[in-house]
């Protein structure tokens, strides 16, 4: 028994420095790409500063759609690793720690579904070296902290009803209630929750629910969720609970998807794993008389399909909280496939060859991408080292197609030097020629310095966050500015700013990504008690 458990935890910890070597490089040199990264740390800078702890404030706003949990996770962050000042790095470390901790729960899960510590590893080793995972998990916004939770509350639920144990109904009741605070009752409670429903119902197991629900339990997740809302009252019910969970999920006109959006977005996404699909699919057909230890897995990954299929808002992160299950599946079927070697010889070699194109293709796109947008010195080089490198891992691949292991482990090690190829060098270069939105808004932020601000069209967060006025406004259509203020706009947009305010001038134009964004400035001369405004020809002196 202590050689077991001494296994465990040393499986554990190289998990965790894997996970946590995948997800750290560069995590603060990579700038916020994602708008809800900028908007959260915007909100945990206010929350340092002007204290504003119970309601988030953005862009001199309240912010209620979202609880408030991830900005209080990044501003302690921030606190205690930074002397209370919010960056890129203590914006994306709790997604970080629950990303490592979201692998580590994933390991626990497994090792008691699968009864087998190298499949429980492999199927935390595939979480980690997914491509949505890892990607997900580097940037400062809810998903990952959800899934975290969630993981954990399932963990808990199946070490309650499969083993007994009446302590984990409290870490399901604390789980649930911080997924509820982190993202809504929606997901954060009513997800899980039908995940429990269904799994007792297929093991004709109902009867638990009675000693599930537990009230001193339910209790603690009344007195962690309630408080929030109840301060915020009615606009709570309004704006998050009706308009960003009911409508978004019922009916959303501005983002309409297709059903089977997730059938065409999940494959690209569990990459390069998704090449296992024909041995889970031939594996799951072969041992359909012994899928008892997989029902969890299964329940947890076909719900979660399900309802977010049925809704009418959907992104590829929305489905994060099934990626756990697809690993443990995924490593299940691997597990089969060796057990099994002669039956699922074909679905084996169609799997590993698969592989090797998910490999190629995925490689290619980057090279791709590089080529297309990162103007480095010698771009030529970095496409055929990338190419030589495809090459090397399909002649061995192909080499290895016979001996099952030997190919389980050169997939493994290819996923691990792709997922660390994207977080080390992929993304800070990525973003350093392409994505960065940081030099013109420090630039922006220099040339303004104590003068008004104002933006003309719209304004992105992480403008708001790096150029670090608190607050940039639409540019007032009734009421001029007094003195000299700055504006910023797209290109597109400045005919129509000029037609308006044709007393501005272009400061500087910043090319970034695929636009152009524009500072004016109005210095100030003509700003007067004796101007009128004037709606077709725009501001112009008045005769007094």
């Amino acid at each position: 028994m202590e050689s077991k458990a001494k296994t465990r935890y040393l499986a554990i910890l190289v998990l965790v420095i894997i996970s946590g070597g995948i997800l750290m490089p560069n995590l603060g040199q990579v700038s916020f790409w994602d708008s809800d990264e900028a908007r959260y740390a915007e909100c945990a800078r206010n929350a340092i500063e002007h204290g504003h702890w119970i309601v988030p404030y953005y862009n001199g706003h309240p912010r209620i759609v979202k609880p408030p949990l991830m900005v209080w996770l990044v501003a302690l962050s921030s606190l205690a690793f930074n002397g209370g000042k919010v960056n890129e790095f203590t914006s994306r470390l709790p997604s970080v720690a629950a990303g490592v901790g979201t692998v580590v729960i994933t390991f626990l899960m497994a090792l008691t579904i699968l009864a087998s510590e190298t499949l429980a590893f492999l199927a935390a080793f595939i979480l980690a070296t997914t491509f949505l995972f890892y990607k997900q998990a580097r940037f400062a916004i809810t998903d990952m902290v959800l899934l975290f939770f969630i993981t954990l509350a399932l963990y808990a639920f199946h070490q309650f009803v499969t083993q007994g144990r009446k302590g984990y109904r409290w870490v399901m009741y604390l789980s649930l209630a911080l997924a509820t605070m982190d993202k809504g009752p929606a997901v954060g409670l009513v997800l899980p929750g039908l995940i429990f429903l269904v799994y007792l119902w297929a093991q004709g197991e109902m009867g638990k629910i009675r000693s599930l629900l537990y009230p001193p339990a339910l209790l603690l997740y009344l007195a962690i969720v309630l408080p929030w809302p109840l301060l915020l009252g009615k606009k709570y019910l309004v704006v998050f609970l009706w308009k960003n969970n009911v409508e978004r999920f019922a009916e959303n006109p501005r983002w309409k998807t297709p059903f089977w959006f997730y059938l065409v977005d999940f494959p690209p996404h569990f990459t390069p794993w998704i090449a296992f699909l024909p041995l889970v699919g031939t594996a799951i057909k072969k041992s359909r008389e012994q899928l008892g230890e997989l029902t969890l897995p299964l329940v947890w990954f076909a719900v979660t399909f399900v309802v977010f299929s049925l809704s009418d808002t959907k992104r590829p992160s929305y489905i994060l909280p099934l990626y756990p299950a697809a690993s443990i599946i995924t490593a299940w079927a691997i597990g089969k496939g060796l057990e099994m070697k002669e039956e699922l010889s074909a679905a084996w070699r169609l799997s590993l060859g698969l592989f090797v194109v998910v490999m190629i293709s995925y490689s290619l796109g980057l090279v791709f991408m590089f080529i297309r947008h990162v103007p480095l010195y010698t771009p030529t080089a970095t496409a055929a080292l990338g190419l030589v490198l495809i090459m090397a891992a399909f002649i061995a691949f192909t080499a290895k197609l016979k001996n099952f292991q030997e190919g389980l482990l050169l997939a493994g090690a290819s996923a691990l030097a792709l997922s660390l190829g994207y977080t080390a060098f992929y993304q800070p270069t990525f973003d350093r020629y392409y994505r960065s939105p940081k030099p013109y808004c420090l630039d922006i932020k220099t040339r303004v310095g104590d003068l008004p601000l104002y933006h003309y069209g719209s304004i992105r967060s992480y403008d708001i966050f790096y150029i670090g006025k608190g607050r940039i406004s639409s540019l007032p259509t009734k009421r001029r500015p007094q003195g000299p203020f700055f504006v910023m706009t797209k290109e597109k947009k400045l005919d129509s700013l000029l037609k308006r305010y044709p007393d501005l001038s272009v400061v500087k134009k910043y090319p970034f990504r695929d636009k152009t964004i524009v500072l004016l400035k109005n210095p100030g001369e003509a700003s007067s008690p004796n101007l009128k405004i004037n709606k077709e020809k725009g501001w112009r002196k008045s005769s007094l």
